[in-house]
């Protein structure tokens, strides 16, 4: 008779309980196959697939073993720039010698991640004939910006994708003119959210995407001309919802009016922009621009004003009543900032100055998910600002201008509750304990290697951090020697990713390669990654290098890759 094991006659409910504290790829590495009836539990884990954070023996085994089996269930995919070399250059796998919309005919959404070079490019050579495929979103990806670029993307799977979308942490593209005999446009594209960074950029983006429904997009510059490049550009006519962010320049009255000319059937506009405009901020002047049809609309306006006092406050009182808008001033009354209430917006970014002002409550705040507060900033501001978000997942701290950590002066200080916080993002110098302690879900830091230092030093902040943190990024590396590695080895008993940003080109990474190996020998690190350069007879043929100078040999499971200066090394 057959030996049944406890687990296996456990419910579905608990069994998939018990998923839930696994990542997706273990479940698919543990449990595919033992038994028919475990993989109709795990079913969905075959749908959508995510193979995230494994280590390079389960992620070869799931790649080669399980996914051509699964992969006529699988709707959505998530693709990481480095597995290329293991499923495609490598020795022959069923990936290199039959076409990818083959082996996945139902995929239906492609999430890239991590890509960088040309590796997308090349990528996206093998996502052709895919019937189902129509969205595709690209995360922390830096690749080439060009023009050209964009439209291989959006022209991807023979035209058929619908929705493309490049999250904050992926390139921004560069846009140029075009003449009227080298116009492309691609009406196959109803969604997309993406970023630019030049001069003339929205014409050349609206002959793109002629039948675009819903258009969210970040600017960093427009100038005068390009007023004139929309003047002879179609309105999209489809577009339904419009969101701009652009924080790094000033946007007057009159170039808001001219991009909202282009939208005549426009119903949802969101705008986190800066000005220096008043009419922007003058409520009636300000609504004669909107789109006839338009019913929901969100602002976060900062703004300079040139103004006296009395001509500033006469400004923000016109403003009608059914748009309920509330003003974050500074000290001067002339700088501030102005949003509608509710703000709905997804993600934020707040300058430091009106942490005394913000409203209280957190009902306007309730859907943001990624907050960057900006500019100086003290660790009061940091805490009267963040207790007003309970929704948080990724938070950005500090500039350049925080070259030392600034103590509290509240008399009583602020309790912050953080519970959905999971990464958080640290620039400059700043004291982190209460940001740590707020968040017990906390798992991921990336740090400014002088801040990573400080941290160490507080009994306090290194024992939470001890506790939580899997993932670490440290930048700002200047010299080799400034990075306690050994400490990070010894207490961090939980990380398994580290990734190290050398930031001198004249500083060689060669031996720090090896100082993370020794160091965690013996321990669960998964993955690190160096971003720096190595000598030229490391690079000419690194795997071997490391096999002759570590405790790596050829019976070892890892892979070693260097490619625009990060260096990758994924084993176990």
């Amino acid at each position: 008779m057959e030996k049944v094991s406890t687990f296996e006659i456990l419910p579905d409910e608990m069994i998939l309980h018990v998923c839930q504290y696994l990542r997706d790829g273990e479940i698919l590495y543990s449990f595919f196959n033992l038994n028919s009836r475990l993989n109709s539990t795990i079913m969905d884990f075959c749908h959508h697939v995510n193979l995230k954070n494994l280590t390079y023996k389960q992620f070869k085994f799931i790649a080669l073993q399980i996914l051509p089996q699964i992969g006529g269930s699988i709707r959505s995919f998530v693709f990481n720039g480095l597995w290329q070399s293991i499923m495609f250059s490598r020795e022959p796998t069923i990936f290199s010698r039959v076409k990818l919309s083959l082996l996945f005919p139902q995929l239906h959404t492609l999430i890239l991640m991590n890509f960088v070079g040309g590796q997308l490019n090349s990528f996206l050579d093998k996502i052709t004939d895919f019937f189902h495929l129509i969205k595709l979103d690209i995360r922390n990806c830096q690749f080439d910006n060009s023009y050209d670029s964009l439209k291989a993307i959006l022209g991807a799977n023979n035209n058929r994708l619908k929705s493309v979308s490049f999250d904050d942490d992926s390139t921004q593209f560069i846009l140029t003119p075009t003449s009227d005999e080298e116009t492309v446009s691609y009406p196959n594209i109803e969604e997309l959210t993406v970023s630019l960074e030049t001069e003339q950029t929205l014409g050349s983006l609206f002959i793109l995407v002629p039948n675009i429904t819903r258009l969210h997009v970040d600017v960093d510059e427009l100038s005068s001309a390009s007023k004139r490049t929309l003047e002879n550009i179609p309105s999209l006519l489809q577009l339904k919802d419009f969101q701009l962010r652009s924080l790094d320049m000033q946007w007057s009255l009159d170039e808001i009016a001219y991009v909202l000319s282009k939208m005549p059937f426009l119903q949802r506009l969101v705008l986190d922009i800066s000005t220096e405009d008043k009419h922007v901020v003058h409520g009636e002047k300000f609504i004669q621009v909107l789109p006839l049809l338009l019913v929901e609309m969100h602002l976060f306006i900062m703004y300079y004003l040139s103004t006296s006092d009395n001509e500033t406050d006469t400004t923000f009182s016109t403003w009608p009543s059914y748009i309920r808008v509330i003003r974050l001033s500074h000290e001067s009354t002339r700088r501030g900032v102005i949003h509608t209430v509710p703000c709905d917006l997804f993600s934020m970014f707040i300058p430091a100055y009106v942490a005394s002002n913000m409203m209280v409550g957190s009902k306007y705040t309730r859907k943001v998910h990624y907050l960057k507060i900006c500019g100086e900033q003290c660790l009061d501001d940091i805490h009267l600002i963040l207790q007003h978000f309970r929704q948080l997942r990724t938070l950005t701290i500090g500039s350049a201008y925080n070259s030392h950590a600034i103590p509290p002066q509240l008399t009583q200080p602020i309790v912050l509750h953080l519970p959905h916080l999971k990464r958080l993002n640290v620039t400059g110098i700043n004291e982190i304990f209460h940001l740590v302690e707020a968040a017990p879900n906390l798992d991921y830091l990336k740090i400014d290697s002088n801040s990573l230092n400080m941290a160490l030093d507080d009994t306090g902040t290194c024992e939470l951090l001890q506790k939580r943190i899997v993932h670490l990024e440290v930048t700002n590396i200047q010299e080799i020697d400034s990075i306690p590695l050994d400490i990070i080895a010894q207490k961090f008993n939980n990380l398994r990713d580290i990734f190290l940003w050398v930031e001198k080109s004249t500083v060689f990474i060669d031996s720090l390669i090896l100082a993370v190996l020794s160091m965690w020998k013996d321990k669960s690190l998964r993955s690190f990654y160096i971003k720096g350069s190595l000598t030229d007879d490391v690079s000419k043929n690194l795997s071997q290098w490391l096999m002759n100078h570590s405790h790596l040999d050829s019976e070892d499971l890892f892979l070693v890759e260097y490619d625009s200066k990060w260096i990758t090394v994924w084993s176990q």
